[in-house]
């Protein structure tokens, strides 16, 4: 499927053809379905990022949900007509009101999903909008580079998300147990309930249980290590490592406040019981922060808070470092001072930034 035509779709510009054609696309799979709710989510983070833009306001979103009910009454409506009428066709073949009433339903959820965020960083609890009986449904949002965002549970749990992070959660909990997928950067302010445990899982397969506190997580799939840092209150890792004779064995650590715990391919790399906690959310204050951080640590991070796309010339620079911190400087600001602080230059050939060593 096109990209471009996705998009057209998501911002109310294609056609009735193209319509049709998105609709039936997204009907075909699960993974088409998650592709769609993924690039709108996207689409919809980004321009939240705006300021003083709101994409929807709660009223807007009750009118749309009333209309989407009344588009799903007709649709299948249409359908019953459409099987009583219709010769039977090879599969995909004709289009019929099954495919629109599926695209119409996961508007509806994507819309849910969307109304969690705005441009002031407020969140709105969307349990107040469930419709109907309460049914499986999951949401996935995530936080293109250069976005950041904040959502609200429905226990009350409050999210902030760094840039390039996904958080995957059901829009109502079992009574057995909080269970959340995460990937990237978060800190997560939890509703405290002994009884109602939290279970965060990372993509990188670390396991985080809570039972109300504060918290940070740092899991990017493309780092080396991954990380949890504990603000307040009190929660258990447990992780698959590395352990005598290379087998794998599971290891569980109790953090305690002010303690943060690194993991890494082979098992934990280091437990620091007096972490800088302020500096740990710096992004959560507007702020990127560089202290002694390794070249291709730095890269990363650029790349994640200014939507980038940063490649490495001449890999003799990734033995350095660099130190600074910036609030709303540009990328080529930031080059800027990298090359003045340390033996790397760049250059900028159609919106990629190279980097390559300099004599000094």
């Amino acid at each position: 499927m096109n990209k471009r035509l996705l998009i057209k779709h998501i911002v109310g510009e294609a056609n009735e053809n193209e319509r049709k054609e998105v609709s039936e696309w997204i009907s075909v799979s699960k993974q088409n379905e998650s592709y769609y709710i993924n690039l709108m989510n996207l689409i919809v983070s980004q321009d939240m990022s705006k300021e003083g833009r709101q994409f929807f306001s709660e009223e807007e979103i009750k009118e749309r949900l009333k209309d989407v009910r009344e588009k799903i009454r007709n649709k299948e409506e249409f359908r019953i007509r459409s099987n009583q009428i219709q010769p039977k066709r090879g599969v995909g073949k004709f289009y019929t009101g099954a495919a629109a009433a599926a695209a119409i339903l996961l508007l509806m959820s994507v819309l849910l999903n969307i109304y969690q965020f705005n441009s002031k960083g407020e969140t709105v609890n969307t349990s107040a909008l469930t419709i109907g009986p309460r049914t499986e449904v999951i949401n996935t949002f995530y936080t293109d580079r250069g976005v950041k965002g904040k959502i609200l549970l429905e226990d009350s749990t409050v999210v902030w998300l760094n840039s390039d992070s996904k958080i995957i959660y059901p829009e109502h909990f079992s009574r057995d147990s909080r269970q959340i997928s995460f990937e990237g950067e978060g800190f997560f302010e939890v509703k405290k309930n002994s009884e109602w445990p939290m279970v965060i899982s990372t993509a990188k397969g670390m396991s985080v249980r809570v039972l109300g506190t504060k918290f940070h997580i740092k899991s990017y799939r493309n780092d080396e290590s991954e990380q949890a840092t504990l603000f307040d209150g009190k929660i258990l890792l447990a992780k698959e490592v590395k352990g005598v004779g290379g087998a794998m064995t599971q290891r569980t650590i109790e953090m305690i406040p002010n303690e943060t715990v690194i993991f890494n391919r082979n098992g934990v790399e280091l437990i620091n019981h007096y972490a800088d906690t302020t500096k740990k959310v710096a992004w959560k204050r507007g702020e990127l922060l560089f202290e002694e951080t390794p070249m291709n640590e730095v890269i990363k991070m650029l790349e994640r808070w200014h939507g980038a796309r940063i490649v490495v010339s001449d890999n003799t620079i990734l033995k350095h470092q660099f130190t600074g911190s910036f609030n709303s400087e540009s990328l080529v600001q930031i080059l800027e001072l990298l090359k003045f602080t340390s033996p790397v230059d760049y250059k900028i050939v159609d919106n990629v930034v190279y980097l390559r060593g300099r004599k000094i």
